[in-house]
């Protein structure tokens, strides 16, 4: 059984996008003023929720990149996403150096074993000026709940984040919590305060091409 199916047939599939990403990304998006025909690369995608909420937000110009290809005939039909199967790990992002507005991935980075190969890649395909944006959980935050997911490999904290991203090119980092919390979420608070979203037991870390 593959990854994404186990998730599928245990209820996180694409039938569950939340409000929280259909309401935050397009905002954080906007406020980071990506236009909405930038071209944008999920990699990583797995069920979709952060590229169909960005499509549904007016951002249609996305392409998926992941190595597993179980919702990829949904994609393509239902929203038009390019896909591409590829293992970031160890083989090229399939698209041309200085071509990408932003590399978005959530998810991803904890999964890999060696993450220099995957962020040089999405380093080199965005252009000067894009974003490479990312979320991850926060150890810190999660440390007792990490392993669960035995496909877990390396976790981090805010400090290693930042600190990987600078190795890899990036400036001007932010990195936040990411999420709602103490009830928040339930009320859907984050849809009146933003700062609401970023509160979570997840990090979100944006990081600039120059």
């Amino acid at each position: 059984m593959g990854y994404l199916k186990e998730m599928s047939d245990q209820g996180y599939n694409v039938s569950s996008i939340s409000n929280f990403h259909r309401v935050m990304l397009p905002n954080i998006f906007r406020s980071l003023g990506i236009y909405n025909n930038s071209k944008i690369v999920e990699i990583g995608a797995a069920h979709g929720h952060c590229a169909i909420s960005l499509w549904e937000g007016g951002y249609q110009n996305i392409r998926i990149v992941d190595i597993d290809t179980y919702n990829f005939d949904y994609f393509k039909s239902a929203y038009g996403f390019e896909c591409f199967q590829c293992d970031v790990s160890k083989e090229a992002i399939p698209f041309s150096s200085e071509s990408i507005r932003v590399v978005l991935n959530a998810h991803l980075i904890e999964h890999l074993s060696t993450p220099e190969y995957f962020l040089s890649e999405s380093f080199r395909i965005i252009e000067p000026g894009g974003i490479f944006i990312l979320v991850t959980p926060d150890w810190r935050r999660q440390y007792k709940t990490f392993y669960r997911d035995p496909t877990h490999l390396r976790p981090y904290d805010k400090e290693s984040i930042a600190r990987l991203l600078r190795l890899s090119g990036f400036t001007r980092i932010q990195i936040s919590s990411w999420g709602s919390a103490y009830g928040f979420g339930r009320l859907q608070a984050y849809r009146i305060y933003q700062r609401f979203g970023f509160i979570g037991r997840d990090l979100i870390a944006i990081g600039f091409k120059e």
